[in-house]
């Protein structure tokens, strides 16, 4: 007697998985993408220059631009204006600007160039806009110089006050 609850013992222990059976099967995934650190910063501050009154024009130097890229395909970094120097007494005086990337310092194997080397805006002829680019290939660190030039053309239209002016600095994946 004591034989038979063993053996049914047994029986239900090689019974019992075969009563759990799989009829399908699903999963779901969870990702965490993070995305490629990139930044830009302006580092120097505003500038102000004053007009020496004469035909030529002001040049502002030196404006140093850091752009940084982790991405594996690179970046683009735009400096562009969306409208000429005003005149902030009266908008309706207006001048135009060139930027210019003169040139840059890059990190090693980082594939910077320049895209788009000058760009002037044309207030009379509707055009407000100017833009110049660099980019990379790959992650690294460029500083940019930028160069603002207030074109003066002609002297005599020229009015007093503040002329300002805003370079945004845009970097974005490739």
């Amino acid at each position: 007697m004591s034989r038979l609850p063993i053996q049914c013992a047994m029986v239900i222990a090689i019974a019992l998985p075969s009563l759990v059976s799989v009829h399908g099967q699903d999963a779901n995934d969870y990702n965490v993408r993070i995305p490629p650190f990139m930044s830009i910063r302006a580092l120097r501050p505003d500038q102000t220059q004053t007009h020496p009154e004469t035909a030529g024009d002001i040049t502002f130097t030196n404006s140093l631009w850091l752009a940084r890229t982790a991405s594996s395909s690179g970046s683009t970094v735009t400096f562009a204006i969306d409208h000429s120097f005003i005149n902030q007494l009266n908008n309706s005086f207006r001048r135009d600007v060139r930027l210019r990337t003169p040139r840059m310092f890059v990190t090693r194997n980082s594939g910077w160039g320049f895209d788009t080397f000058q760009d002037q805006s044309n207030y009379v002829n509707g055009d407000e806009i100017a833009q110049v680019q660099v980019s990379s290939t790959g992650p690294g660190a460029a500083l940019v110089f930028l160069e603002v030039t207030f074109i003066t053309a002609d002297l005599a239209t020229l009015h007093d006050g503040d002329y300002q002016l805003t370079v945004i600095g845009t970097i974005s994946e490739n």
